[in-house]
């Protein structure tokens, strides 16, 4: 009967080894599961972040003010911009940062000349004086310089817009 009993005890002990087993691996399977249900909404909210942050960029990108630089008035000249759509003259601080090249790498310690034409990134927000300034700049990319020929309209335009504001305050 010790035989029997040592048996019976032994298939016991198989069938409770049997059901931890299963639960063990259940328990592996469920948490699997759930590992891959996190990473997968990880994934997700990542690729969420990066497709805002391009339209973001984009979004700037094309908000960005095209401009050349020019200089302005008689004895002490200053530097002004002038939006190249719209024609506009203000006058815009250059980031503390410093400037961008065409490459889009940081040129620190960078200053510019008359005739650069620039990228002008910022908040889009101008002041209504003569000439307007634009106080939200957050980054400035140069893009090339114009030629004497190209950079004449712009500095006629700065000009005009000097000499009439003389005839003001006058």
């Amino acid at each position: 009967m010790d035989k029997k009993e040592s048996n019976v005890d032994k298939k016991k002990s198989d069938v409770n080894k049997k059901k931890a087993d299963v639960k063990f691996i259940v328990g592996m399977v469920i948490l699997v599961a759930v590992m891959a249900v996190m990473c997968g909404s990880f994934w997700k909210v990542v690729s969420m972040q990066a497709a805002k942050d391009k339209e973001d960029e984009a979004r700037q990108e094309q908000e960005a003010i095209r401009a050349i630089c020019v200089e302005a008035g008689d004895g002490l000249k200053e530097q002004v911009f002038v939006d190249m759509t719209t024609k506009t003259v203000f006058k815009a601080d250059i980031p503390s940062e410093g400037i961008y090249n065409r490459n889009g790498k940081l040129v620190q310690g960078d200053v510019l000349e008359n005739g650069d034409m620039v990228k002008i990134y910022g908040d889009s927000v101008m002041t209504r004086s003569i000439p307007a300034q634009y106080p939200g700049v957050t980054k400035m990319q140069r893009m090339g310089r114009a030629t004497l020929e190209e950079a004449q309209p712009y500095q006629q335009i700065v000009d005009d817009l000097m000499a009439s504001t003389k005839v003001v305050t006058e």
